[in-house]
């Protein structure tokens, strides 16, 4: 008997050390990732990672475009349809021959949903346009850290008509901005940024200056926010059932094992909890097959309120025998106090290595 409490007790020890590192140094890893992608995304030399290498040709005879956005209002952003519009000034500026930067205009990963003329003047050489755009962008949120996210959003230009050895956007840094107005709840904006990075198509799209097979590159005005997930109130929101399951489901260690509606009957109810906190977080994200922060969560609260049952069912088969009452109440205080102590590490590992890990 002593070995099987041992053994038990040494079960539950190895599982949530390496439940909780394990899961935890995925979080991290993921958020380095993430964040060494961003750096890429908005980098004006750095390739996008996972796409086709720009083909970067000469840019001496292209026609300079200077492009800036003011975003008043970020709308009807979805996670769970990887969605988000925006409302905003958008404007050019060139010098020279005139031209209609807006004519061929391309939302990359999105639709223009309204683009209305403003204002333009031309003064000599000088010219400049600026629109009011409402649009909307699809692109894939990262959800590896749900609850606790953060999300660059992209809203990237480009002008169909004109290859960027023709046509080179420039952002307007200066002028660049985002209004106060541009609320998400729950989330808190950083600054609007804005780059410019050629953008290669694997296809010549029948264009007759173009050899058949050849690659396209066009310059693309790429702009940038990323929202980060303010504070810890929808992580409480979701997860304060699974805890409270949790909890429900250690105090039968504090009853006879022979009493076996409560023994098993908490635990049982605890678990149809957990299941059904599960089903409350597939509603928030879309179906991919990341594993989330929120997954695994549940998955550790899941599987802790298992082994209570498990243990429940251990510390009953030592009671009927001969001495064992004594090895039972042993079994359950030990049992107790590891998977309180190891359910909390491991849930306080893996949120410190999703919250801090990155920038």
């Amino acid at each position: 008997m002593e070995r099987l409490v041992r053994g038990w007790i040494a079960v539950l020890t190895l599982f949530f050390i390496a439940s909780g590192i394990g899961l935890a140094t995925m979080q991290a890893m993921s958020r380095w990732a993430e964040h060494r992608t961003w750096q890429a995304l908005m980098d004006p030399v750095e390739a996008d990672p996972g796409l086709t290498t720009p083909v970067v040709g000469p840019t001496d005879q292209a026609r300079r475009v200077a492009i800036g956005l003011y975003v008043e209002r970020i709308i009807d952003l979805s996670i769970k349809d990887s969605r988000f519009g925006i409302v905003c000034d958008l404007w050019f500026a060139w010098e020279g021959d005139n031209l209609d930067p807006a004519a061929r205009l391309v939302l990359v990963d999105g639709a223009i949903e309204k683009l209305t003329l403003l204002e333009e003047s031309h003064v000599r050489d000088r010219h400049q346009q600026r629109y009011e755009l409402t649009a909307t962008v699809t692109r894939p949120f990262h959800i590896r850290h749900f609850p606790l996210d953060r999300h660059l959003l992209i809203v990237a230009f480009e002008n169909g008509s004109f290859t960027r050895d023709k046509l080179l956007f420039v952002s307007d840094e200066r002028n660049t901005a985002l209004s106060s107005r541009a609320i998400v709840h729950g989330y808190r904006l950083d600054q609007l940024t804005g780059v410019e990075k050629p953008h290669t198509y694997k296809t010549s799209r029948g264009r007759l200056d173009v050899a058949p097979g050849m690659t396209t590159t066009f310059s693309q005005a790429r702009f940038g926010v990323i929202l980060r997930r303010d504070g810890w109130g929808l992580f409480a929101k979701m997860f304060q059932a699974l805890f409270v399951a949790v909890a429900i489901a250690l105090l039968p260690y504090f009853l006879r094992p022979t009493d076996l509606d409560p023994r098993f009957g908490l635990g049982v109810g605890a678990l149809f909890a957990a299941v059904a906190n599960a089903y409350l977080v597939y509603g928030y994200v879309p179906e991919t097959g990341d594993f989330a922060l929120a997954d695994m969560v549940n998955l550790l609260g899941t599987v802790t309120i298992l082994l209570t049952l498990v243990g429940s069912t251990i510390s009953l088969s030592l009671f009927e025998q001969p001495g064992g009452p004594d090895w039972s109440r042993r079994l359950d205080w030990l049992s107790f106090w590891v998977m309180l102590v190891g359910f909390s590490g491991a849930i306080t590992l893996v949120l410190l290595a999703a919250s801090s890990a990155g920038t």
